[in-house]
């Protein structure tokens, strides 16, 4: 007949049913005219053995075995190389995930990483978050301690400065001078007030120091005949007797006597001797005014050396103190008042006890109205 080609090509051999036979794919082409016919046949092929490539050790980790080859993979934490397919290389977690893996600081390993915290912090259960450390549980400061976040803060008691917690002196202090109203004692940490001997006692605010009144507590030494007297820090004794003509009530005299004074009165000041000058110490006047009253106040004694001096005023005079003693003593001063009233003259007499004390402390007695 006419002619015609066929040619016939073996394939690769592979699995073509389900039961798992092999075969060569052969292809069948034939041509008659203008016709041409390609066809598929199976064609039996050898048997053949799969090799396990992976008893070899062709990976960098775990290898898989499957039909006529092997697959390389790696374990977590790793990643095959894009050089060879077959290597593991470590994955930079740290580099992949910033700020997502750790609270605080991430640092890589080789398959994995590791979280760790700034000082201050200490590692949560989690592994990854971060706690604050209570460092003052651990006692490092020298007196009082308190946490803050991330950190703690040494602080002194009252009384202490600095990081070694040393003693402040109070006492020594630009305000020590003011700190006790006498004395000032420093202590580990404080300080404490002390007071003379005698004659005071501390306050109840621990720093001032209060008279002892000892003509109300009972605590003189004067008779039954003497009025007791309280100054600053001690007391006196005072013996009162009236001049002849006159007798003891406020030492009032007779009528008859009209060139005596009319009245002598006795009265007692105390204060210290570092009191600022000038100071108001004792007002003299009458007890009421009259319009056309002349008067006329002096001291008559007890004066010598000239520390107070009359101030003359409306309706009377204002003793005051001009100098001011150089330490403690006692003045016994005579002030003498001359009332002319409606024409007719009347003395009046004041004996004026001045004790000075060697205290501070002091508040100016108040006036007295004849």
């Amino acid at each position: 007949g006419p002619e015609h080609k066929c040619s016939f090509n073996l394939g690769a051999c592979f699995r073509v049913n389900l039961k798992k036979k092999r075969a060569i794919y052969a292809t069948l082409h034939y041509e008659r005219e203008h016709y041409s016919l390609n066809a598929v046949i199976p064609y039996p092929c050898p048997e053949r053995t799969d090799v396990n490539e992976c008893e070899t050790n062709p990976c960098g980790q775990e290898c898989a075995n499957v039909y006529g080859s092997y697959q390389c993979y790696c374990r977590r934490g790793y990643q095959l190389s894009d050089i060879d397919g077959t290597t593991c290389d470590d994955i930079n977690e740290c580099r992949h995930y910033p700020g997502t893996l750790c609270a605080h600081k991430c640092e890589n390993t080789d398959g994995s990483y590791r979280c760790s915290c700034t000082s201050g912090f200490k590692l949560a259960s989690d592994a990854r978050s971060c706690e604050d450390v209570n460092e003052c549980e651990t006692n490092p400061c020298g007196q009082e301690c308190a946490n803050v976040y991330g950190s703690y803060q040494c602080y002194c008691r009252r009384g202490y400065q600095g990081v070694t917690f040393n003693n402040i002196d109070e006492c020594a202090l630009p305000t020590g001078g003011h700190v006790c109203s006498y004395r000032c004692a420093n202590a580990p940490g404080s300080f404490y007030c002390t007071c003379p001997t005698a004659g005071y006692t501390l306050a109840p605010n621990g720093r001032s120091c209060q008279d002892i009144d000892e003509c109300a507590t009972g605590g003189h030494t004067c008779s039954a005949s003497q009025s007791c007297f309280n100054v600053q820090g001690g007391f006196r004794c005072l013996s009162f007797e009236c001049p002849v003509n006159f007798r003891q009530c406020l030492c009032c005299f007779p009528a008859s006597c009209s060139l005596l004074p009319l009245r002598i009165s006795h009265y007692n000041l105390t204060f210290p001797a570092d009191t600022p000058v000038p100071a108001d110490v004792f007002r003299m006047g009458p007890s009421n005014s009259v319009p056309g009253d002349q008067m006329d106040i002096s001291i008559a004694s007890g004066d010598e050396e000239g520390y107070f001096e009359v101030q003359p005023q409306t309706h009377g005079g204002v003793i005051s103190l001009r100098r001011a003693p150089a330490g403690p003593r006692d003045f016994l001063l005579t002030v003498e008042m001359r009332l002319v009233r409606y024409g007719r003259s009347h003395l009046y007499m004041a004996k004026i006890a001045v004790f000075v004390t060697p205290e501070r402390r002091f508040r100016p007695t108040r006036a007295a109205h004849l």
